[in-house]
This record gives structure tokens, sequence and C-alpha cells, in this order.
């Protein structure tokens, strides 16, 4: 099944972890899209990427990557029939600056991390791929002069995603 980015979103054979990467990518390259409170548009085809480089292909644009799952069983909590699973991603974002302002470019990523925020907590859900608990997200942003990237702010969001499944599924 695709979704209107042109990602697989669930089907048969298709790992939960999978599909949740590929609802991560969608709802940042289909909800950030410089309207309302949107800062930045999103929505062309190549700005939101999966990959694992840390460095600009299309600016604005971010890469979201998978980090790592857990899976686990508490007694007297998780049901028996289920695991309680945690999922780790990772989105980087790279966002433009024109101002020689110190600061500025920290400041345009910010608004570059809340926009991917924005769009990842807008359905907690993830389009109902599983059964979502919980999705906390931690930010970090840092002008990119420091890393030999002038004009441009550089944000990383770890993205965990709680969720129960079945077992066996």
């Amino acid at each position: 099944v695709l979704d209107g980015a042109g990602e697989a979103t669930a089907g048969a054979g298709m790992s939960t972890e999978r599909s949740i990467m590929a609802a991560i990518k969608s709802q940042i390259a289909t909800r950030v899209n410089g309207a309302g409170s949107y800062v930045f548009d999103l929505t062309a085809s190549d700005r939101v990427v999966h990959g694992q480089a840390f460095q600009p292909h299309r600016v604005p644009g971010c890469y979201c990557w998978f980090v790592n799952s857990d899976s686990r069983q508490d007694g007297g909590v998780t049901v028996l029939t289920r695991y309680d699973r945690q999922l780790l991603a990772q989105v980087e974002g790279w966002a433009p600056t024109d101002s020689a302002t110190p600061g500025e470019a920290v400041l345009d990523a910010l608004d570059l991390a809340a926009d991917i925020r924005r769009a990842l907590e807008s359905d907690l859900t993830l389009g109902g791929i599983a059964q979502v608990r919980n999705e906390s997200i931690n930010i970090t942003a840092v002008d990119g002069q420091g890393m030999d990237r002038p004009g441009l702010g550089v944000c990383v969001l770890r993205v965990r995603v709680d969720y129960t499944e079945e077992i066996g599924a």
C-alpha cells in the first residue's frame, strides 16, 4: 500500500518497523508544506529521504533513519499475548539561513525542527499502523558553520515510538 508520497505504509509481509519509518517520512513530507503554522516546505519528492548521510542533499530537507528497536514483555504489566516495543528513529534536518547574525542558523534549525515535530505530533497513531501508546521527540540544533556547512542550520530529532504488538505479528 502506498501513501500520497509514494511510500509503502503497510502490507502483507511488511514489518511494523518498516511501516513506522515509512509513516514518519510520509508525515513530514506531506505535512511540512510552508502553509499555516509551518515555516518550511518539504513537500517536493526529494526533500525528505531515508538515508544516513550527515550532509545536506537538498536545502531545506531532511534524512530519516532507523536507529534501533527493543521488545519486552513485563510480567504483570504486559498482556501475555502481546509485546511492548520501542522504536528509535532519527531525523536530521538542514535549514538555510541568509543571516550573518550569530545564532540565527540555530534559530532557523529550530524552526525546521518545530515544523518536523508538529508534523509527527499531528497523528500520534502514525496512520493507525500500530497500537502506538506514546511518541516522544528530543531536539538538538546547531550552526552548520561548525561543521564546515556555512549558511545552514542543522537540527537532529530523536523520535521514540512506544507501541504494542500481538505476539507473532
